[in-house]
């Protein structure tokens, strides 16, 4: 053999063994990386720190942790005196206040001895508030609205020449013909018409003083036959825990006592079942049993018992709530007015629940000449805690772990950080990693860190968002905002050389992510997320459910894609990108806006966050911060009565839009585009 041909023998050796040290050793750091990702998303969705809820400890816990963490790895921690905190207070709830501050008088007309009878309904029996209003007291006149609908499309306005303007407006629950399958109200399914919001925000837009909602003439009927299915379940839970307990041959005492405790319950459901099914059915509903609304600032809400009512309708229109109903069912002509003779003095008190909760926010500071720029590596941490809004489990009270939504996003933000702070580039830009608070809220955490930046926004040149990066299926990567710079797509088609995802690439900044905020504020965006699934939003996103393989390709790409931002001497310019949408056939008829609303606000109005590029409003002049109160005659106090308001116009209408821009009061003219 020549000498030659060895050194050629000893070169491939060499490069294959090479080779062979280097595979071991990435498979290496991907498995530490994988047992490391997997213990922190078994904590941040454990039980123990009850699903991150706004209101929970475990929240607190979470954030703990991720400050933890932060100050182990070397970055700095006491941006907010002396910690990584940044403070804020959100709305969590709204509860009733004091009886006495609750009340409905209904006051009659002059009697023959000159007086005027006055009936003090009793609370939890013949009516109460509910949380969908707000607190309030009045005493004023009454109008009856047969079921407060307008629905221009079907030709039915109960609205039309009625004046409710500081009236207590009653309505009546539901919609008319709901047993006729060719109701133009979606048949026998109850239309969008139907629901409490649309009763009420219809008449809160027309400046009515108070709502008092009542049951339809077969509410009581529906609800007596469910408290007999109710009756012959409990009977079968009773039936069954005799026979069970009776298998059990030399019980415990613990298992008598849990016994007779499951006997008691059993008992008192079937005493009370029975109890109300010797009543008519007209059951009030609770105070939550309408929904909740955070926005609206005034107009109390109430539900009553039809008994109460009926006589002011039978002295008003000389029929009673029943015979109007189903004559409204036979003509479909609204039966609606003035309750002549009669007022009503009330009063609603209502609470809302305020919870302090907080951003954490790490900084690995720059050097050179570009440690004075800023990018921002974010995820939310919050999530469900028990259920209730938002949840798609809307009967369960289980703990809702997020293990996708969003540990698996606070991890990937924390291992990245865990590998830009061994950086050791004499030019570099400053990275602030921020575990969001309250994105399950509206994105509210996010909002208050750019209107609150640690550091200038104008300084900041890109944001980085990890959102449900734990269900990576077949590769399938989406990434969001990769048109609001042009450095995103060469950059993804680079890296994605080594990783090969199938990247699905969507070019607008906005979308229900905390990425949104800072595209409003300019700053280019770019948003990592593997997908919805069946798991979203349920107490089943469990660590079971998480791909942590997957998770770790998906990090270590936001992890180049941080240092490429972190080192580049260029800095990436910003475009705006709007989702571009495809209405043909959705189906929809609301007219097209073009306004994000800020969900954070506590604005007595609608409270705009941005408008979209080139939109009715952009095209106006609406801005962020801006304030709608009200477009045309129609007053708006929230979301609510915003969709309700703009249900009543078409597309190319030009409305008249009242705002709020600091303390300027101001009326632009919008032309309404197609629904979308």
């Amino acid at each position: 053999m020549n000498s030659r041909y060895l050194y050629r023998i000893a070169l491939i050796i060499l490069f294959f063994s090479t080779t062979v040290v280097a595979v071991d050793r990435k498979k290496n750091n991907n498995a530490e990386l994988v047992k490391s990702i997997q213990q922190r998303v078994n904590y941040l969705a454990s039980d123990e720190l009850e699903g991150r809820g706004v209101s929970t400890e475990g929240l607190n816990k979470a954030a703990e942790y991720i400050a933890k963490h932060f100050k182990a790895i070397g970055l700095s921690v006491d941006s907010y005196n002396g910690t990584p905190f940044q403070p804020f207070e959100i709305t969590t709830d709204i509860e009733l206040g004091p009886e006495p501050d609750n009340y409905l008088h209904l006051i009659g007309p002059v009697n023959d001895q000159g007086k005027r009878e006055v009936t003090e309904l009793t609370m939890d029996f013949e009516f109460n508030p509910l949380a969908i209003g707000a607190t309030g007291k009045f005493e004023t006149g009454v109008v009856f609205a047969g079921y407060g609908i307008e629905a221009p499309d079907l030709k039915y306005d109960e609205f039309a020449g009625l004046n409710v303007k500081d009236k207590v407006v009653v309505v009546v629950r539901k919609e008319p013909q709901q047993n006729d399958p060719k109701s133009g109200f979606d048949g026998i399914k109850s239309s969008r018409h139907a629901t409490f919001q649309s009763k009420v925000s219809n008449a809160y837009q027309r400046g009515a003083a108070a709502v008092i909602i009542i049951n339809d003439a077969g509410e009581p009927a529906r609800y007596l036959s469910g408290l007999k299915h109710a009756l012959s379940q409990y009977s079968a839970q009773l039936k069954a825990l005799t026979s069970t307990f009776e298998e059990i041959e030399s019980p415990t005492e613990e298992e008598i006592k849990k016994h007779k405790q499951a006997l008691r319950e059993a008992v008192n459901n079937i005493s009370d079942t029975v109890s109300e099914l010797n009543g008519d059915g007209d059951a009030i509903l609770s105070f939550n049993g309408a929904g909740t609304s955070l926005n609206r600032k005034s107009m109390p809400v109430f539900f009553a018992r039809r008994s109460s009512i009926d006589p002011m309708i039978v002295s008003a229109f000389g029929k009673s709530l029943a015979q109007i109903e189903a004559e409204v069912d036979k003509t479909l002509v609204p039966i609606t007015g003035e309750i002549k003779g009669w007022s009503i003095k009330g009063s609603a008190s209502l609470i809302q629940q305020k919870a302090n909760v907080k951003n954490v926010i790490g900084v690995l500071e720059g050097k050179g000449n570009l440690k004075n720029e800023t990018v921002v590596v974010g995820a939310h941490y919050d999530h469900l805690g028990y259920g209730g809004t938002g949840s798609l489990a809307p009967w369960t009270m289980d703990i809702h772990n997020g293990a996708d939504d969003n540990s698996s996003g606070t991890t990937g933000m924390m291992e990245i950080a865990s590998i830009i702070a061994s950086s050791d580039e004499k030019n570099r830009r400053r990275v602030v990693f921020i575990a969001f608070s309250a994105e399950e809220r509206g994105l509210i955490g996010s909002a208050h860190y750019v209107n609150n930046p640690l550091f200038k926004l104008e300084n900041t040149v890109a944001m980085v968002n990890l959102d449900m990066i734990g269900k990576l299926t077949d590769d399938k990567l989406i990434v969001t905002g990769t048109g609001t710079s042009d450095i995103w797509n060469p950059l993804l088609d680079d890296y994605n050389k080594q990783y090969a995802f199938d990247i699905t690439r969507q070019p607008e900044g906005t979308g229900p992510s905390d990425h949104q905020s800072f595209y409003f504020k300019d700053i280019p965006v770019v948003h990592l997320f593997t997908g919805l699934h069946e798991f979203y939003h349920r107490p089943s996103d469990d660590p079971e459910i998480v791909n942590f393989d997957g998770m770790v390709k998906v990090i270590q790409l936001a992890a180049d894609i941080t240092k490429f931002l972190q080192t580049s001497e260029t800095r990436p310019n910003f475009k705006k990108a709007e989702k571009k949408r495809n209405v043909t056939n959705t189906g929809g008829i609301r007219p097209y806006f073009g306004s994000i609303p800020d969900y954070a606000s506590n604005a007595n109005g609608l409270a705009l966050t941005g408008v979209s590029l080139n939109g009715p409003a952009d095209k106006a002049g609406l801005k962020a911060k801006d304030v709608v109160t009200a477009i045309n005659e129609y007053k708006i106090g929230g979301i609510e009565d915003f969709d309700s308001a703009l249900r009543k116009f078409k597309a190319g209408d030009k409305v008249k839009v009242t705002i709020l821009r600091g303390n300027k009061k101001l009326t632009v003219e919008v032309i309404l585009g197609e629904p979308r």
